[in-house]
C-alpha cells in the first residue's frame, strides 16, 4: 500500500492534507504545509493511541472468550462437579420393594468402606439380606459383608503379594460377566484402581501369577473378549493381547487383519494360565473377514520382553 492509500486507510485525514503531504514545493507552502502536518501529525497519534486500546481491549476479551481445554474428561464434558457417593441414598434404597435397586444399593455400600461409622451403619443395614430369597442379592449381601467386615474369605477376591486386594463389584451381574472397574484395597483403604473402556464393558477372570506380583484380567463386550496383564504395584498394563495375537497370527497366514474402528475382534478367550511367574498361556479363537474365517490358536505371551508366539491348535 503507498502512502496515499495509507492515509486515506486510516479514514481521518481529508484529501488536502493528502495532497500536501505527497507535494514537496517551493518556500510559500512550506508555512501552509507546515500547519497541515501538525495537524496530520496529531490526527496519527491520535489514531495509533485509540487503536492501541481498541487492539489492547479487542486482546483481552479474547483471552476471556477464547476456549482453552487442557485435557477432556467426562466431569469437565458434564459443566459440572462429578456427584460424590452418597451412602444415605443407597441405605434408603435397600427398604425398597424393587430387586434391581436393593442389588444396586448392596454393591454401592461397599464404597462406606473407608468411613467408619457408615461402615457399620452399611454391616447392620445388609445383614437381613443374606436371607433373601433372590439369589444375587443374598450373594451380593454375602460379599458385600466380606469386605465390610474386614473378613476377607471370599473366593472373588484376589489376593497380591504387596498385601493389596484387587476384586470387582456388581460380580456376575450380567450373563457376560462383571463390572468393568477393578477395585482395590491396599493399607485397609478402598480405592477405584482401574476402569475399562469400551468395548470392555464386563469383567469375566482375574488370574494372579504364581507370585501373585502380575494377574490376568480378561474382559468382554457381547462381541469380543480381551486380554491385559496388570502390574498393580507398579501400576503398569500391558498392550492387549488378543487383538495382538489375531493380528499376529494373520500376517503370518496372510489372513486380513483389518482392525474395527470400534475395536470389536469377535475373537474369544477359551482358557488361561500361567505357565510361570513371567509366562501367560490363552487358548482362544481368532476371527477373520468378520466370522467368516475363525482359526483356533495357542498363545504364549511373555511379559517381561513383551513376546509372543501364536500357533495353531
Amino acid at each position: 500500500m503507498n502512502k496515499k492509500e495509507l492515509y486515506k486507510e486510516l479514514g481521518l485525514i481529508d484529501e488536502d492534507l493528502v495532497a500536501a503531504a505527497l507535494t514537496s514545493g517551493g518556500e510559500k507552502q512550506k508555512k501552509k504545509r507546515s500547519k497541515k502536518w501538525v495537524v496530520l501529525v496529531a490526527c496519527l497519534v491520535l489514531y495509533c493511541s485509540t487503536s492501541t486500546i481498541l487492539l489492547a481491549a479487542a486482546y483481552y476479551k479474547d483471552q476471556n472468550t477464547e476456549p482453552y481445554i487442557r485435557y477432556l474428561t467426562a466431569e469437565s464434558l458434564e459443566l459440572m462437579p462429578t456427584p460424590k457417593f452418597e451412602a444415605k441414598k443407597f441405605l434408603e434404597a435397600l427398604k425398597s420393594d424393587n430387586n434391581e435397586y436393593v442389588y444396586i444399593a448392596i454393591n454401592r455400600l461397599i464404597e462406606t468402606f473407608n468411613d467408619e461409622k457408615l461402615r457399620e451403619q452399611a454391616i447392620k443395614e445388609i445383614q437381613p439380606f443374606l436371607k433373601s430369597e433372590n439369589e444375587k442379592i443374598a450373594d451380593a449381601a454375602t460379599f458385600a459383608l466380606d469386605l465390610l467386615t474386614k473378613t476377607y474369605q471370599s473366593p472373588m477376591l484376589t489376593k497380591l503379594k504387596d498385601g493389596s486386594i484387587v476384586f470387582t463389584l456388581f460380580n456376575n451381574y450380567s450373563d457376560y460377566g462383571s463390572q468393568n472397574v477393578l477395585w482395590k484395597i491396599k493399607d485397609d483403604k478402598l480405592e477405584e484402581f482401574f476402569s475399562f473402556s469400551s468395548p470392555s464393558m464386563y469383567i469375566t477372570d482375574i488370574v494372579a501369577s504364581p507370585n501373585k506380583q502380575l494377574i490376568a484380567i480378561v474382559t468382554s463386550s457381547n462381541k469380543s473378549e480381551f486380554v491385559q496383564i496388570i502390574n498393580v504395584e507398579e501400576g503398569k498394563i500391558s498392550p492387549e493381547i488378543i487383538e495382538s495375537a489375531r493380528v499376529n497370527y494373520g500376517a503370518q497366514k496372510g489372513l486380513d487383519t483389518w482392525i474395527r474402528t470400534d475395536h470389536e475382534n469377535y475373537n474369544s478367550v477359551m482358557n488361561i494360565s500361567w505357565k510361570d511367574n513371567d509366562t501367560l498361556e490363552i487358548e482362544a479363537s481368532l476371527a477373520y473377514d468378520d466370522t467368516a474365517i475363525i482359526e483356533n490358536v495357542h498363545i504364549v505371551y511373555q511379559s517381561s520382553h513383551k513376546v509372543m508366539e501364536v500357533k495353531a491348535r
